[in-house]
């Protein structure tokens, strides 16, 4: 199984004021994992917030061939289960702790009594479900509509940007599982990048040397006007 970061889903956790956060904190209780350890499983209906205090969790699903495919990686300050939480819908993923984790579990009926008490906290969670929402719509978008070399440039262009580094502690490997395709695939468009003077491979990484330029060229592709998010 290989773990791959974040892409920086939007994080209802990290949004709320302090005090929000504070009254949140109060709520619910703690429970402590060791490494590797399976917490939850795709069907599950338990309808908890929860959020992660420390550490990590990976979220994927395994196939009738027993290959462990991750969707994501949430760490510290994240949190999930806003959709079995607000709609009863089951879990759809399996989530395994990545070195030792904490996660704060909090009941639906606590959460609707905060919801109660703080009607900011309704329109924060609908702010950072509608954004997961629209992530997701335009992932799916570029899924039939992109090739693979402008996928894997976008995804790396955006660990860039959410890390603010260029070194990127990724694998091919993980970058496979990540876009569902092919090691071999990863590789072959990660030594076109290098040729073109965009990045450099390293063990177990791959650092991008020429953002601006990389950048264009990934714009390139594009066959849509691009939506750019409201500043508020």
């Amino acid at each position: 199984m290989s773990y791959i970061p974040s892409l920086g889903v939007p994080s209802l956790y990290s949004s709320l004021p302090n005090l929000l956060r504070q009254k949140l904190d109060m709520l619910g209780s703690v429970t402590h994992y060791v490494p590797d350890q399976h917490i939850q499983s795709r069907g599950d209906e338990t309808e908890a917030f929860s959020v992660i205090t420390k550490g990590s969790v990976c979220f994927g699903k395994m196939d009738v061939e027993g290959k462990f495919l991750v969707s994501a990686v949430l760490k510290a300050g994240q949190c999930y289960g806003e959709f079995p939480l607000l709609a009863g819908l089951p879990r759809t993923h399996d989530g395994i702790t990545v070195g030792e984790t904490s996660i704060r579990h909090i009941s639906r009926t606590a959460f609707e009594g905060l919801l109660n008490e703080e009607p900011e906290l309704s329109v924060l969670m609908l702010k950072s479900v509608t954004e997961q929402l629209h992530n997701a719509l335009e992932w799916i978008d570029d899924l039939r509509r992109y090739p693979l070399k402008y996928r894997l440039g976008k995804a790396l262009l955006q660990m860039m940007k959410h890390h603010e580094n260029s070194y990127l502690n990724i694998n091919q490997h993980e970058l496979a599982d990540m876009l569902g395709v092919s090691r071999v695939a990863i590789g072959k468009e990660l030594k076109d990048y290098k040729a073109r003077g965009f990045l450099a491979i390293h063990y177990g990484a791959v650092e991008i040397t020429a953002p601006v330029a990389f950048v264009r060229w990934v714009d390139s592709f594009l066959q849509l006007d691009p939506v750019m998010p409201r500043q508020t």
